[in-house]
């Protein structure tokens, strides 16, 4: 499944309504034209495209574990973590229900995902390091 670029990335604070117990504010998520119909005036009403958490140390364990559950039960497709104290990109897609590690990427490498077909990230600049 690729994902069109149509669409609206969103940054936190904003909250993506999963279930009525399970409210949560990704750092940064994207919404595609196709499922449009979520976007609320003050809020995400059900499950985005993409979701892309900033680690720290404090969030750690809730990112990489709590958060990462509760996304994968809600549906959504593709999970990103960015860990900046380790300089790391992991992302995740759902296949059968399930989170798989599709792509990684850290400084001095170009991070492409099979389901963005022409998004190169340059971790270097996302990460503040040059390429060698």
């Amino acid at each position: 499944m690729n994902l069109t670029p149509h669409g609206e990335l969103f940054f936190a604070p904003l909250d993506v309504t999963l279930t009525d117990k399970n409210i949560l504010q990704p750092d940064i998520l994207f919404v595609s034209d196709a499922r449009k119909e979520i976007i609320k005036p003050e809020r995400i009403d059900g499950p985005c495209d993409l979701v892309i958490e900033i680690i720290s140390p404090t969030t750690r364990r809730r990112d990489s574990l709590e958060k990462m559950e509760l996304y994968r039960k809600a549906g959504i497709p593709h999970y990103w973590l960015i860990d900046p104290d380790e300089n790391t990109l992991e992302a995740f897609w759902l296949k059968d229900e399930n989170y798989s590690l599709i792509a990684t990427g850290a400084p001095g490498r170009m991070f492409c995902h099979p389901a963005f077909p022409g998004l190169n990230l340059d971790l270097g600049r996302v990460f503040r390091h040059p390429l060698p």
